[in-house]
């Protein structure tokens, strides 16, 4: 059983089964219980009022007697005909016996005749006499052929002490067949009801888990695809759109193949990248260096050459230490070495940094900053964020352009804006411009020899401090904005 769908499905449907029974069987048994309940009930009040009935028939028949021998007779005919009628409405039978269990009357709906012969099983006598009372359905110890309603209850005379003298036991008893007939009418009915909706129940069931695991098969054929470089397939959203766990997944995932795509592209693009910026410099210094070799260079020009070999020495320098500063920034290998700086200083000395660039390019440049300010903060992380944010706008800068640094503390967090005048970043690379290996050339134009990572390792190094950072671009302007916490 390798299938989620089948295993979510069969675990559910087996809860399902699982609690239709039970509560179909509690429901079933529950009014069961009820109707038998309540034909005791009715039997209890029908052997009450017999009993009652013949306990004083026979205290007056005797008096009568005694009074006049045959002066009874119309009070036993009244006698019997009610105890017939009391078994018309009870719809069943009723036994007299005296304490030994022989048979004094019978009634049905058809009369109460008085009995010479048969007697009880007396271990319901016996437990009449004791509990006083008796219910069961069965047959009465096998008196009855059939399943009966058995309600028995004593009769006698209450003294007003209290104490009783019983002069025998009184049974009424229905057939069941009617109770039993109707509980396996309701139990059908309730059955079938149970099945149809259990199917329906089993058949939402079925769509709801197909439905959950459709898109989980969708995101493992998704993976396979990314695990052979297809980065293409994506997860469909539920549709109507639901903000549920599995549409967050999803999305999730969606994003993440957005991202990993984006990452391959970069990774192929850093590639051809790094291996033109690494070629073309070697090539040069090769053939200047074979040149001075064998003399091809002459040595009064060897200087020059010498002098253009060491700029492509220090180029394929600062390409090493930028992929050497990824690699310690992911790792955590490099942490943060707290100090207090005044960070406009460092601004300023920055700046000074750039002085003949800014010069050839006749680039202006506004400082609002403060006279001072101190962070706690690494100065070295923070020095190479606000060089990389410097070293962009100079080289995006056009000729005669302008490049604006803005820096004050407010809410005891630093903020810090770099803006510069020039092409802008398209509004949907924004988005990426921070991510490793990226480069806006197709938007900028400009940057033929960045390695892509210098905005990520700006991003890191602010998130780090637990900051923020983000970009605009607009109106001829692009402005890098990021805050950190002063202490």
């Amino acid at each position: 059983m390798n299938s989620l769908f089948l295993k979510y499905f069969l675990i559910y449907s087996m809860v399902i089964v699982f609690s239709f029974v039970i509560l179909g069987g509690a429901y079933v048994a529950q009014v069961n219980r009820y109707a038998v309940e309540n034909k005791e009930e009715t039997l209890e009040q029908t052997a009450s009022r017999a009993a009652q009935s013949t306990a004083t028939f026979i205290e007056t028949a005797a008096q009568l007697e005694q009074k006049a021998p045959g002066s009874a007779e119309p009070y036993t005919r009244s006698y019997l005909i009610n105890m017939m009628q009391l078994a018309d409405i009870s719809g069943g039978m009723i036994f007299v016996c005296d304490l030994d269990g022989r048979i004094m009357y019978i009634a049905n709906s058809e009369g109460c005749y008085a009995q010479d012969s048969g007697v009880l099983p007396q271990a319901a006598v016996n437990a009449v006499l004791e509990d006083g009372r008796y219910a069961e359905m069965g047959t009465f110890y096998g008196y009855l052929s059939e399943a009966h309603f058995v309600v028995g209850t004593p009769f006698g005379k209450t003294y007003p002490s209290g104490e009783t003298e019983n002069y025998g036991v009184l049974f009424v008893t229905v057939a069941a067949d009617g109770s039993i007939q109707f509980f396996f009418e309701m139990a059908s009915a309730f059955s079938f009801l149970v099945i149809v909706v259990l199917l329906l129940t089993l058949a939402a069931t079925y769509l709801v888990v197909r439905s959950t695991v459709k898109p989980l098969n969708q995101m493992a054929a998704a993976a396979r695809s990314y695990a052979r470089g297809d980065f293409t397939p994506r997860v469909p959203l539920p549709y109507p759109p639901r903000r549920d766990e599995l549409y967050d997944v999803i999305l999730s995932f969606n994003n993440m193949a957005d991202s990993v795509a984006n990452i391959e592209s970069m990774r192929r693009g850093l590639v051809a990248n790094v291996s033109h910026d690494l070629r073309t410099p070697m090539t040069t210094i090769a053939g200047f260096v074979d040149g001075i070799l064998d003399g091809t260079i002459k040595p009064e020009k060897q200087e020059y050459y010498l002098r253009i070999i060491s700029e492509e020495i220090k180029r394929l320098s600062r390409l090493a230490s930028s992929m050497l500063e990824v690699s310690r920034l992911e790792s955590g290998e490099k942490g943060l070495n707290k100090t207090t700086f005044d960070i406009c200083e460092m601004v300023r000395r920055i700046i000074i940094g750039f002085e003949q660039k800014l010069t050839e390019k006749k680039i202006e440049v506004v400082l609002d900053i403060p006279e001072t300010l101190n962070v706690n903060a690494d100065h070295d992380g923070l020095f190479q964020a606000v060089y990389n944010l410097t070293e962009n706008a100079v080289k995006f800068t056009p000729e005669g352009g302008e490049i604006a640094i803005y820096m004050a503390e407010k809410n005891n967090r630093l903020q810090c804006n770099v803006q510069n005048t020039g092409s802008e970043i398209a509004p949907e690379n924004i988005k990426y411009i921070f991510d490793r290996f990226y480069k806006e050339d197709k938007s900028r134009g400009v940057n033929k020899t960045g390695s892509g990572l210098g905005l990520y390792i700006v991003k890191t190094v602010i998130n780090r401090h637990g900051g923020d950072i983000y970009a605009k671009s607009g109106d001829g302007k692009t402005e890098f904005c990021f805050s950190i916490p002063t202490n």
